[in-house]
């Protein structure tokens, strides 16, 4: 009889066990990891149309302390640029990634956004659903998934960010050329909380269109100085043959000028020419550059 009971007492504790995993399994996968595509209930965009496996390696750049937001490119030949600065990001452990990006189909609305999880080779990257729906609410982004269906700015960067930040939750927007300042650095800052650790500042930028290697450099040259300078004035009036989101990067900088953050470091720089080892007639231009809080 003594050793039925302690038998039965065994059962209940190795049951009282599983159901304690079973409860505790999906919020860890969540927390640690993405997600498989079946546990999402909503809208999930494929992004591994954008580019395969390959061009997502990339080795950590070295960073400043204190990092609030990366500058990556989104062509494809340079998503190894954007792999090693998204990769360094790792060490700060970020639980939400806002990904700023042009809207290069320019259809409306003038900033988007959406409640879609985002598939990637490495797993589901979720939607930080509270912060879109403040955006939503309060007027500051329209939601158009379609949009980010097509949208290479954020669907070649998302599988960078499911790699290297395996958890982080996504708050996607993108910009159409002709948004206002005004309300890019409203949506911007709806987005983010510059005073939370756990939050870092992707956009997703381009730099210099349709010149040629040499032309371009000089372009690359005089964007940098921008801002270097936070020259939000300046960059909202440029056009393609210095980047592709002027309103975008405009208004990142005025926030980040406002919120003390004034710390820039150049990490890498290239164009389509230089990663080729040929001259093309257009050598579109990249840079990572980051913004820290300095000492």
């Amino acid at each position: 009889m003594k050793v039925m009971k302690i038998k039965r007492l065994s059962c209940i504790i190795l049951l009282l066990a599983m159901l304690s995993l079973c409860a505790c399994g999906p919020e860890t996968a969540m927390e640690t990891g993405p997600v498989p595509v079946d546990s999402f209930s909503g809208k999930v965009i494929d992004t591994r149309m954008f580019a395969d496996r390959r061009y997502y390696d990339g080795q950590p750049a070295a960073l400043p302390a204190k990092v609030r937001a990366v500058i990556v490119p989104h062509a494809q030949v340079a998503l190894g640029m954007s792999a090693g600065a998204i990769a360094a990001l790792a060490q700060y452990n970020p639980k939400t990634v806002v990904l700023l990006g042009p809207n290069h189909r320019a259809i409306a609305p003038r900033i988007a956004t959406t409640y879609a999880a985002f598939n990637t080779f490495d797993g589901l990257v979720l939607p930080r659903e509270d912060l879109v729906r403040a955006l939503e609410s309060r007027g500051l982004a329209g939601v158009n998934d379609a949009l980010f269906e097509e949208e290479h700015s954020v669907g070649a960067v998302i599988p960078i960010v499911a790699r290297y930040l395996p958890g982080a939750r996504l708050v996607p927007l993108i910009f159409q050329k002709s948004a206002r300042l005004d309300g890019a650095k409203k949506a911007i800052a709806g987005a983010c909380d510059f005073s939370d650790p756990d939050t870092v500042i992707v956009a997703s930028i381009d730099f210099s269109h349709g010149l040629t290697s040499r032309e371009e450099h000089g372009r690359r040259a005089k964007m940098l100085e921008y801002i270097r300078d936070f020259n939000a004035a300046a960059v909202l009036g440029l056009d393609s043959t210095y980047l592709d989101a002027p309103a975008l990067l405009s208004a990142l900088l005025r926030l980040l000028e406002e919120n003390g953050v004034r710390g820039v470091e150049l990490i890498d720089e290239s164009n389509i020419a230089e990663l080729a080892g040929y001259e093309v007639p257009d050598a579109t231009g990249f840079m990572t550059i980051v913004f820290y809080e300095q000492p």
